[in-house]
């Protein structure tokens, strides 16, 4: 009969959530405009209530077994081992592969301080956490401190939080746009190797819009204008390279050699085609595109990625994180001197209360 209670509990709660699976998923599908990151907020609270519901059915369809307990715990320890694996992956792997992919890129790319930036902030960020760790030796003298110190794990799960919705959102949308499909395909100029060839990078985003409309009537808009350092304007490269490289007829092809910035890529070219368009760039740097192509009222609302290496990818999204986040520089702002404030306050009442007490 007890059993029979707990059953009857679990399935009330599995519903609960089932239906709270199925509203932020609605919610979802409801997106008129899937360039925002309200898509990966969304993601999120799904995903966890899936979470929930999933071990609500599996939890409702053992405790009447006999087995139950064993394979609950199994479940258990298994999820648990999970939720400590990930901490020590963000902790530990993340930052190492941070730096070792940071330094391949630095030696075989641009061997330029910029490079460098990601490296430091990881080294910083050591150094701070050995800081924050040595304040637990501190006496009860210094317990403002202590507390004062909170804003640094407060502000580093700000920052984990925005970026775990940042890349569920680059996640999200790329799954839910690599079907869309539009008269024109507009890919995005990078920098030419030598002044005038096409590099393995921009290489990469002239394949992948190709491959994806060979067997299409789609016309190619390839956008870049001439740099100071080049011979010849980005999009001319990218022409020559498509038609003469990889055989693609030079009559579906359209050329736009204005544009300097990506900013101007995607408003050059939508003024001369005039109509919904799909762009294609790097896989780093799709969704901030798409962001950017909403935050500009263009109609681009599919966006797609040539392959780029693993060295230059995860540093490169990380860029791209930071970028997203100046975005909306003043809303992080705010919340950010929100934590400092009420840390900074709480630590000023621990002081003066102590104060008191030795008085």
């Amino acid at each position: 009969m007890e059993d029979y209670g707990l059953f009857i509990i679990g399935v009330i709660l599995t519903l609960f959530f089932a239906g709270i699976t199925f509203l932020f998923w609605w919610e979802m599908r409801q997106l008129r405009d899937i360039r925002t990151l309200r898509l990966g907020r969304l993601s999120f609270f799904y995903l966890i209530s899936l979470w929930i519901t999933v071990n609500g059915i599996i939890g409702s369809g053992l405790v009447l077994t006999e087995l139950h307990q064993s394979v609950l715990l199994s479940l258990l320890a298994f999820e648990v081992f999970v939720l400590l694996f990930l901490p020590f992956v963000i902790g530990i792997v993340v930052p190492i592969s941070i730096v070792v992919l940071t330094v391949k890129m630095w030696r075989r790319e641009s061997k330029s301080i910029s490079n460098l930036l990601l490296p430091i902030v990881v080294f910083a960020f050591l150094i701070i956490d050995w800081i924050y760790l040595s304040m637990g030796r501190l006496p009860d003298s210094w317990t403002w401190l202590k507390i004062l110190s909170m804003v640094y794990p407060a502000l580093s799960v700000y920052l984990a939080w925005q970026f775990g919705i940042f890349f569920l959102s680059s996640w999200v949308y790329g799954r839910r746009v690599r079907k869309e499909k539009a008269p024109y395909y507009v890919v995005l100029g990078a920098g030419l190797i030598q002044g005038e060839n096409v590099g393995k990078l921009l290489g990469n985003r002239i394949k992948a819009a190709v491959k994806a409309v060979r067997d299409e009537e789609t016309i190619l808009v390839f956008s870049g204008g001439q740099g100071e350092d080049e011979k010849i304007p980005e999009g001319l490269a990218m022409q020559r390279y498509a038609v003469e490289e990889l055989g693609f007829p030079y009559e579906r092809t359209m050329v736009e050699d204005q544009s300097r910035t990506t900013y101007e890529n995607l408003v050059f070219s939508s003024r001369l085609i005039q109509t919904k368009f799909i762009f294609f760039t790097s896989d780093y740097h799709v969704f901030r595109a798409a962001l950017f192509a909403a935050k500009l009222g263009l109609n681009a609302q599919g966006g797609r990625g040539g392959k780029t290496a693993m060295y230059y990818r995860v540093p490169a999204f990380l860029r791209e994180f930071i970028a997203v986040m100046n975005y909306e520089k003043k809303k992080h702002i705010i919340w950010v001197s929100l934590i400092v404030v009420f840390f900074a306050f709480l630590s000023i009442f621990t002081a003066i209360l102590y104060q008191i007490n030795i008085n």
